[in-house]
């Protein structure tokens, strides 16, 4: 909810109407018409509350960080911006809200004044139709947001255990732009051990299939300390250590992270050939990717990191940034079949004087 509030002054509040209910304004100023004048401009921004009620509570008991105005009380003025840019000015009285007329350009901006969105940036993952996906800092305003994705946002949050949102346009489908991402089922992941892990990729690749695995590492493997994130390697059962009939032994994988895009990994594992001063393996899970589409995405979106605990988007992490750009980083081709759509990843052609 995008908010302004505004609080009576008590320097220019002739009439004693601070802290006043709605009904005795008359009484104390002779009219109930707000005098927008005698208030100033105490807060600025996106807050997560979805009614007045919220707003109440939020701003009784868990200020934003840096707000220093008074708790909101009666003859507070609370402005509700719309999407569309249009606002509402709702009375807080002693009961609830009564929604009145305000002239917002009369008042005046208060000496503890705060903008959650002033001079603020966040990193975010831009997801154009037809491209490559991007990584960007845009200012952290809803202005700009619209302004990337071509309209009033919407806000998806398909990711199981990630605070990560993906914004788009809200009438993207409805408008018919045309189709950017798929978004999957998240994956299933089966805990197991190496060994196990290693006979279904064989049992795998004796069946003309392909299975793909995460092997962490453990923390003193590496001569730094890593996150479990950057300790896991994915391999495929495609390799010729899974495969029977094979004239050779190798093993190459990618970490997670990215650090390493294509490593031969036999020579190194302490459960392979690399020794007992090897790496030495702390889980594995076997990756079972349903391909099952949950969503289409229509025009451009972005992914922004979206804390419960946080008043507004935050920038991604590394780590977020690494698997968003891997899970979107192919355009794709909708199909419509009899059982729903079908999509295809392609690589994107750069166009001759691109920059």
């Amino acid at each position: 909810m995008n908010i302004r509030i505004y609080q009576v002054n008590m320097s220019r509040d002739v009439n004693n109407v601070g802290f006043a209910s709605y009904e005795n304004l008359e009484k104390w100023q002779g009219t109930s018409a707000i005098d927008s004048s005698i208030y100033d401009k105490v807060f600025s921004g996106e807050v997560k509350c979805k009614t007045l009620e919220d707003v109440y509570v939020k701003f009784n008991q868990h200020h934003p960080r840096g707000y220093k105005a008074r708790s909101l009380s009666k003859s507070d003025i609370v402005e509700i911006i719309g999407k569309d840019g249009t606002s509402e000015f709702h009375y807080c009285d002693s009961f609830g809200f009564k929604k009145v007329d305000f002239e917002p350009e009369k008042a005046k901006l208060s000496e503890r004044y705060l903008d959650l969105s002033k001079g603020e940036k966040i990193k975010v993952l831009f997801v154009p139709v037809g491209k490559y996906p991007q990584e960007m800092e845009i200012p952290n305003t809803y202005e700009a947001m619209t302004e990337l994705v071509g309209g009033g946002t919407e806000e998806y949050m398909p990711f199981e255990n990630d605070n990560a949102a993906l914004v788009c346009y809200r009438h993207g489908k409805t408008n018919e732009l045309p189709m950017n991402r798929a978004v999957y089922v998240e994956p299933k992941l089966t805990e197991m051990d190496y060994y196990d892990l290693k006979r279904e990729f064989s049992k795998a690749e004796d069946n003309g299939k392909h299975l793909v695995g995460h092997i962490v590492f453990t923390v003193d493997t590496f001569n730094e300390p890593l996150s479990e994130f950057e300790r896991t390697y994915a391999i495929s059962s495609d390799n010729k250590a899974f495969q029977s009939g094979m004239g050779g032994y190798s093993i190459y994988g990618r970490s997670l992270d990215g650090a390493d895009p294509c490593l031969r990994m036999d020579g190194l594992m302490a459960a392979e050939r690399g020794g007992k001063d090897g790496w030495k393996i702390e889980k594995c899970y076997l990756v079972e990717d349903s391909k099952q589409i949950s969503d289409i995405i229509h025009g451009d979106f972005f992914i922004a990191n979206a804390n419960v605990e946080a008043e507004k988007y935050e920038s991604l992490s590394h780590e977020q940034i690494v698997k968003f750009r891997n899970l979107f980083k192919y355009p794709e081709r909708f199909t419509e079949t009899e059982h729903g759509y079908t999509a295809e990843k392609y690589t994107p052609q750069r166009a001759g004087k691109e920059r």
